[in-house]
């Protein structure tokens, strides 16, 4: 080889490299913003204060759960409802999924989050639940061209709390890295802090401030009332398979499941989950759920839950409203 081709090789290898590193280097600074979809932050002075004469959701009554037979879960205090369920305990007939969809959930007029003052008029049902017992799951991860690992850990304690932890690497880097933290009660899970850290600081955090009933924020001075059964963008996750799991009989395509979730930039908003139904995921069948988003910056849930390993999620998929590629989780066998 000549030196000229010696030269020229060198500079290809130290313009790859050179790409390689700016890519990474980039990755580490974006990616734990990218990869979340959840949306800019929700800013406290845009919101518009009105209030909203909304009907009381659908709501099931609680049914006799059924035992998963091979890992027991402690025994549950008796379910409280709220002002919707104690009203209207309707047993959840099936209804076609486009009749739910006819009816999305509460939003201000033009797609914005519901303000507090309408919040506080919104009644939200609280489910029996059967929480699955603790354990690591490991997911592939994909965004985009960009695909990694995730693991998601449930850690249950002996005083009745709980830690989840998402994480999720790309290259060796973390890019994912969301928290939840609380206890459990007679709804189910039941966070205190959400929190979305990059470089291993919360950055943004969701703080559910139970004994004052309102829900506050690290970053946006925005002060929203705490619903039954609140839920953190990572909490539901476990909440909804819990709500599956305890009367899976109920779980009919059309029916459907009203979560208030909560993320970690300011915004709160009541998820309505419907049932797709019954959906093959390779050669694992799954009950498939979908939640609408209602505004911009909101996210398009799916979920397939897997019936033989305590409805947790099999595979989860969440995109942006106002544009973006999805963030899709696919759980892997352990």
């Amino acid at each position: 080889m000549t030196a000229a081709l010696r030269h020229r090789w060198f500079l290809l290898a130290a313009i790859a490299l050179a790409v390689l590193l700016l890519h990474l280097g980039a990755l580490s600074l974006l990616g734990p913003a990218w990869f979340d979809p959840e949306g800019p932050p929700v800013a406290a002075a845009t919101m518009q204060v009105r209030s909203l004469a909304l009907p009381a959701p659908p709501v099931m009554a609680p049914l006799p759960a059924t035992r998963v037979a091979e890992t027991p879960p402690p025994a549950r205090p008796p379910v409280p409802r709220s002002r919707a369920a104690s009203a209207a305990a309707a047993p959840a007939a099936a209804t076609p999924a486009s009749a739910m969809a006819e009816s999305p959930e509460p939003a201000e007029p033009g797609g914005e989050p519901l303000s507090a003052a309408a919040l506080a008029a919104v009644d939200v049902p609280v489910y029996p639940t059967r929480l699955p017992p603790a354990g690591q799951w490991h997911y592939r991860m994909q965004r985009g061209l960009l695909v990694g690992s995730a693991e998601l850990e449930w850690t249950l304690q002996a005083d009745a709390r709980y830690t989840l932890h998402l994480q999720g690497r790309v290259a060796g880097m973390t890019v994912l890295d969301w928290a939840s933290q609380g206890q459990l009660d007679a709804a189910g899970v039941a966070p205190e802090r959400f929190a979305v850290r990059r470089r291993g600081r919360d950055t943004h955090a969701a703080n559910f401030q139970r004994a004052a009933g309102k829900l506050t924020f690290s970053g946006p001075t925005r002060e929203l009332p705490l619903l039954p059964g609140a839920q953190d963008r990572l909490s539901w996750m476990l909440q909804l398979p819990a709500i599956v799991a305890a009367a899976p009989e109920r779980f009919v395509a059309g029916a459907s499941v009203l979560l208030f979730v909560a993320g970690a930039r300011g915004d709160a908003e009541v998820w309505t989950f419907v049932v797709m139904g019954l959906e093959l995921l390779g050669d694992t069948p799954t009950l498939k759920l979908v939640r609408e988003p209602t505004r911009i910056y909101g996210i398009r849930a799916e979920v397939w839950l897997d019936p033989a390993a305590h409805y947790l999620p099999l595979r989860a998929l969440q995109t942006p409203s106002g544009g973006g590629a999805a963030l899709e989780l696919l759980r892997e066998p352990n």
